[in-house]
């Protein structure tokens, strides 16, 4: 998946004019608590990999981020995005997947995992493990599957985060600088969730955390875990 692969719709210049803007740390203004990437449209929707969707396009591997969906853009999911498989940061799939499934919307969507993450406590490396074979199965079936929280900036934004370090070569400033460029009041949750991005790219290089341990993945742990 590493090879010729966009890194979430932006080209390497945009993501160095987000990573110098990050630096930058102006005072932050109300226009500003929105990323220029954030979008109430489809609830946040990015496509972070695969081939561009559409009611006609072949199944393929696609991998989106979000925010809770409302009706009609699950009904979205299931027939222009080829969404098969979802899985739910906030554990509030009874609110809007299954309750949209129940109302038959969209019944062939597998809810995989609906558990309520925090911005405050990192992942474990049991769930980041679990959440590496549901890619993989992803990716294997050539089905698209979508990881989602609240607004599809903080748990959403973490994990993918993860996802775009360890598969498509980011770096964790790079990382950090795609999720506030698509996420909402980043500069309220930037002290949390940034340290934790590093954290995670240390993780991945097999290196000890040089974090804050309140920010380090959580190891030998099932935290998180469905």
């Amino acid at each position: 998946m590493k090879g010729g692969i966009l890194r979430a719709g932006l080209t390497a210049a945009a993501v160095g004019l987000m990573v110098a803007a990050c630096a930058a740390k102006a005072p932050v203004r109300p226009e500003l608590l929105e990323g220029p990437g954030y979008t109430r449209m489809d609830g946040n929707l990015h496509q972070i990999e695969g081939p561009p969707p559409g009611k006609d396009a072949p199944p393929a591997f696609r991998l989106y981020r979000s925010g809770a969906p409302g009706q009609e853009t699950f009904a979205k999911w299931c027939g222009e995005y080829r969404i098969e498989r979802v899985i739910v940061l906030a554990g509030t799939a009874e609110s809007y997947e299954l309750k949209y499934q129940a109302e038959g919307i969209c019944p062939g969507i597998q809810v995989l995992y609906n558990e309520h993450q925090t911005v405050g406590e990192p992942v474990s490396d049991g769930f980041l493990k679990w959440f590496d074979q549901q890619v993989e199965a992803a990716n294997r079936d050539q089905v698209g599957i979508l990881f989602r929280c609240q607004t599809g900036s903080h748990r959403a934004g973490r994990l993918a985060a993860y996802y775009q370090m360890k598969y498509q070569g980011l770096s964790a400033d790079e990382a950090i600088a795609v999720m506030n460029h698509n996420g909402m009041l980043m500069p309220l949750f930037d002290p949390k969730l940034e340290p934790q991005v590093r954290a995670l790219a240390e993780y991945l290089q097999g290196r000890p955390c040089a974090q804050k341990a309140k920010a380090c993945v959580q190891m030998s742990s099932n935290a998180y875990l469905p």
